[in-house]
Order: C-alpha cells, then structure tokens, then sequence
C-alpha cells in the first residue's frame, strides 16, 4: 500500500514548517524532548546522510523532499509490519503514527500486536497511549492520536477474510439532543457502518430539520444518506451523501450556531473576536477583532493572531487545556486598563517576559466565568490573557492564548481605539455554541 493524501495532510499539520528566515528559508529547531529537526519533522539530513544538527539550514522544496523519503521508509516499515488485511484509513494513520515515533516503536507496541491479531478495535485504542514526551503529557500529541486513530477507523473495520467491515446490531433509540464535538471518528456512508456514531448523526440531522424527530437508528441507511445530501446541498458542500470530515465540520458549526443564544443587549461599545479562516505567511489563522456599538455596528476592526500555528485548536472556555498553547477560548471576557512597561506613550520600553514576547503594552484579559467542573479535570483550566504585539515573531509566531497585533503600528492603532471607545467586554465567538 501506498500513502493518501489525507497521510500526507496529516503530517503536514502535526509536524508544521517552521519558516524561521526572513528569506522564507527554514532552519533547524529543537522540538518538544530537544530532538534537532527541520522542515516537515524530518530529523534526519538526507543531504548529508546524518542527524539533523542545529545549524541546518534548507528550503521548501528539500523540505518537500525530505518528506516524501521519510514518508516512503515509513511506508515501507508499515508494509512489512502488518500481517493481517487493513483498510487504507488504517494504513494511513499508521504511516504517520511511525513518521512521528519511529519504526521501533511501531514494531515493539502493543497496537501493533492487536492489530496483527485481527483485534481492530483494541489496536484503535492504544493511540492515545502515546502522547507523552519527556514524561509529560503534550498537548500537541494529544491531537495527533486522536486525528490518527480518527484516520484508522475512517473506512471501518475488516471482517475475517478482508472484504467488509464488520456490521453492529441496529437499533432505534428515543431521539436526544448531540454533544459538541460530535462524537464521530469515522467517514460514514450508506450500507457500510452501524454503530452509536450513526446514532450521534441522525440525532444531529434531527434537530436541524432534515430529519423527522423521534426514535433514531444506529445505521446510516438511504434516509440518513439522502439527508446528508440535502444538508451538503445546503451548505455548498460537495453532495456525494458521505460524512467526512468538511460535512462534519459544517453541521458542528451548524448546530452550535441554532443553539446561540442572541448577544446581551449592552449599553456601551464592545469587543467580538472571531475567525477570518485565512492565513497569514507564518500559517497562523488570522482573526479579526471588532469594535462594535451597542445597536450591533462595526465601528473599527483591526487583524490579530492567537495561539501557535500547531495548536490553533478552537475551544470553549470549559474545555481549554493549560499549557496547550492554542488561541484564547470562546466565553466572554473582561478588558482591564492599559498596563504601559514604561511612562504611557513609551513604546520603547518592554515588558520584561521570559521570550520577549510582549513589549511595551500589555492589556490584560479576565474571565468572566468562574470555574466549570469541565476544567477541573483540564488540570485548573485556563486564565491570564492578554492584548499586547507579537514580539518575538520572528522566531516563534503566535502566542500562548494572549491576543496580538503583529507590527508596531497596529498596536498604537489598538491602543487609539482603546482610549477612544473604552470597551470593557470582549465576546469571543469561534461559533462553537
């Protein structure tokens, strides 16, 4: 077998490509356990048949490269490792599961011993197993399992003989209202898959009217397919009746936007964050940040950054990860005084910070909400944001939740609007609920 494009695409994403040259050229860095890399996670020169060193320096197109060949070996590693059928979701998701560990830690693991047992399911579940570095827990890790063993399940499971996957019992159940993220790992199509996940799908089609309310099955049959179609119709999708990942993605944002409640009616000019789903040239998501008046006008808006290229993982507040480094979570927020580092107007004198990373102006950020039981088990969840500019750009773009402008002009443009609209609520909708 020979990796997708969705193995590709995955790589890609988890591993990143760090431009650190203002030329676009990319250098070598140490990653999360201070293994020297480059380009797409390569760790190896194969320029020069060696470890990448720290002084590595190459372009896109041997990035590209370098790729391709790792990605070939791991390939091949997968190939002669499994000796059972597997479908190519699950040869895909092993590919990158190998790219990021190595072959050994393939050919030693328990999911690969399940897997070689025709024990499908429980190799599925020994992804998330592997999501520590160093002894600790990595949040990047952690969404890289999950979108692998996403990938793995993708095209459902092989019976004994390699042919079909493997049906569930059907069976109807009282309609109820889906949890957000939709609990859903797979690409579903008519006559293939039976399962809760189908149940979850039904239930959300249900509550935005493409289907009747009432009992739901656990199957996706010709009704639930002709409903996906006339949703995928709907939303400009491609109409091809399966549920992958872009039609999922649609009816999340779908059912959290009808779920809404109406904005509070405030008295006076506030902030609302929301996604641009563009990028800018450190691939950085772009946001915009609005002023708006109290009769819902866009007065000002400015283009801001939050959380790091490799954890731009959208999320409401309850469910936000310390340490992840992803964009600040969606609640509402209160917006304290200017903190100047020096006199007001000194836009000379820095903040002193760890990276440099905030400069002279630091806006802080509170929540308004107090603790969920959610973020309890998140170890304490997530607090002290901020507006400032994103210093330390240059080497490491984004930043760890805060809010931030990218030059020095935009900042005295955000600090213009401050003084001159005094906001004191900032409303942050990734149109999640």
């Amino acid at each position: 077998m020979i990796p997708s494009e969705d193995c590709i695409a995955l790589i890609k994403e988890s591993e990143g490509l760090y431009r650190k040259l203002e030329n676009g050229n990319i250098r070598a860095y140490a990653d999360p356990v201070g293994v020297w890399t480059i380009g797409y996670g390569s760790t190896f020169n194969f320029s020069t048949s060696r470890p990448v060193a720290s002084s590595d320096v190459i372009d896109q197109a041997t990035a590209e490269s370098w790729l391709n060949q790792e990605v070939d070996q791991k390939a091949s590693t997968v190939n002669s490792s499994c000796s059972v059928p597997i479908t190519q979701g699950m040869f895909d998701a092993l590919v990158s599961f190998t790219f990021n560990l190595g072959d050994a830690a393939l050919q030693r693991s328990t999911l690969l011993k399940k897997l070689n047992r025709k024990d499908y399911e429980g190799a599925a579940r020994e992804f998330d197993r592997w999501i520590h570095g160093d002894g600790k827990v990595l949040p990047g890790l952690v969404i890289r399992r999950d979108r692998e063993e996403a990938l793995f399940r993708q095209d459902g499971f092989l019976d004994d003989v390699g042919s079909a996957p493997i049906p569930a019992t059907a069976i109807t159940k009282e309609y109820q209202p889906v949890e957000l993220p939709l609990k859903i790992q797979r690409t579903l199509k008519s006559s293939v898959f039976e399962g809760e996940d189908c149940y979850v799908l039904n239930c959300g089609l249900a509550e935005l009217g493409y289907l009747e309310t009432g009992t739901q099955p656990n199957s996706y049959n010709a009704v639930t397919e002709n409903a996906v179609a006339w949703f995928q119709g709907d939303k400009n999708l491609k109409v091809n009746g399966k549920f992958g990942q872009n039609t999922k993605a649609a009816l999340a944002a779908a059912i959290a936007k009808s779920r809404k409640p109406a904005p509070p009616a405030l008295e006076r000019i506030h902030c609302y964050l929301t996604r641009t789903k563009t990028t800018n040239s450190d691939g950085l998501e772009m946001l915009l940040l609005k002023f708006v008046s109290p009769k819902g006008k866009t007065l000002n808006k400015l283009n801001v950054i939050s959380g790091v290229r490799t954890a731009q993982n959208f999320r409401l507040l309850e469910d936000g990860i310390p340490g992840s480094l992803e964009p600040i979570p969606q609640s509402r927020y209160f917006i304290a005084d200017i903190e100047w580092a020096g006199v007001k107007d000194d836009y000379a004198t820095p903040h002193p910070h760890p990276t440099n990373g905030i400069e002279p102006v630091f806006v802080p950020l509170v929540r308004t909400i107090s603790m969920q039981d959610r973020e309890r088990g998140n170890a304490g969840g997530r607090d002290d944001f901020g507006l400032h500019i994103d210093n330390n750009s240059s080497v490491a773009p984004g930043s760890a939740g805060c809010i931030c402008v990218s030059t020095i002009p935009d900042l005295k443009e955000l600090v213009r609007l401050l003084r001159l609209y005094d906001p004191r609520d900032l409303f942050v909708d990734w149109g999640l609920m």
